[in-house]
């Protein structure tokens, strides 16, 4: 199945860091400020000609220095790493709720071959939102609330397709029969360095490594059973919710479904910031790599 195809976001059009940048108030603030002085300073020049010519050698200096000053700020600002992350975080805040944010960072934060289950999960989410609406309408509070829940759910379920995406990635490159001929090797040479106490210090402390990243590694594994679990999960309630949207006359049933899931996959924490431990996984890949040549 072909990858999802979504309108450009707003969040992520190449424009959004001149916008941010030119929009900053350190930027227009003075540079409005330079514009305001020309334009005043102009008026006196005009109206005053006594001091015509000392206002008007001012003017060029403040024409020169608004220039300048909104050059910088829409060339040379909206390149710079931390000002586009800084945007970037912004944005992510903003659009926290938004499924269509979520959907466009799909694109590339999702294996291709998980595409197909993004396409899948959009079409079940427009359905059901389009059934909700026409069952219960969006001014009761209840329907209102079930429409936000329902993209939230949707979100969650694109989110646990990224995470699964990264530990997949993850394991796909991390050998666990060479961690554990490294750890077995680094419990052998600790139990040989006799009475030299820093040969077992260093020893001691390859042997902690290796271990925590053998638990990792079980870990990851793990946390992939529990994600495709929740996967399903998500999928069995949107097609309830569409079913019961055609027979159910209240909608706080409905918000009470989407609610469990929701918490189900919260307990699981598999959307936590457990995933930042394969950020330091992924540095063991490098010397798997090394010594695997």
């Amino acid at each position: 199945m072909p990858a999802v195809q979504q309108p450009d976001h707003p969040a992520f059009r190449p424009t959004r860091y001149h916008w941010a940048a030119g929009l900053a108030p350190l930027h227009w603030v003075p540079a409005l400020g330079c514009w305001i002085a020309v334009f005043l300073f102009g008026l006196t020049a005009l109206g005053v000609p006594s001091v015509r010519t000392p206002v008007e050698a001012v003017i060029p200096f403040l024409v020169m220095a608004a220039l300048a000053w909104s050059g910088y700020w829409l060339i040379a600002v909206p390149n710079m790493p931390r000002f586009k992350r800084g945007v970037d975080a912004r944005l992510r805040e903003e659009y926290e709720n938004d499924f269509d944010y979520h959907l466009q960072q799909a694109k590339s934060g999702i294996h291709a071959d998980l595409q197909g289950r993004v396409a899948d999960i959009v079409a079940l989410r427009n359905k059901t939102r389009e059934m909700l609406r026409t069952k219960f309408g969006e001014d009761d509070p209840f329907a209102k609330d079930n429409l936000v829940k329902l993209d939230r759910l949707a979100i969650s379920y694109l989110q646990m397709l990224g995470a699964l995406t990264e530990y997949d990635q993850y394991v796909s490159l991390v050998d666990p029969g060479s961690i554990a001929a490294d750890l077995q090797a680094a419990k052998l040479a600790t139990q040989q360095s006799g009475a030299d106490a820093a040969l077992r210090d260093i020893g001691s402390k390859q042997v902690q490594l290796l271990e925590s990243r053998m638990q990792r590694v079980v870990r990851a594994h793990e946390q992939i059973t529990v994600i495709q679990g929740q996967l399903k999960n998500v999928e069995t309630t949107m097609k309830l919710l569409l079913d019961s949207a055609m027979t159910v006359s209240d909608p706080r049933r409905l918000g009470r479904d989407i609610d469990e899931v929701l918490q189900n996959i919260h307990d699981s924490e598999v959307l936590s910031a457990d995933m930042a431990s394969i950020d330091d996984l992924e540095q063991g890949v490098g010397l798997d790599r090394v010594k695997g040549m």
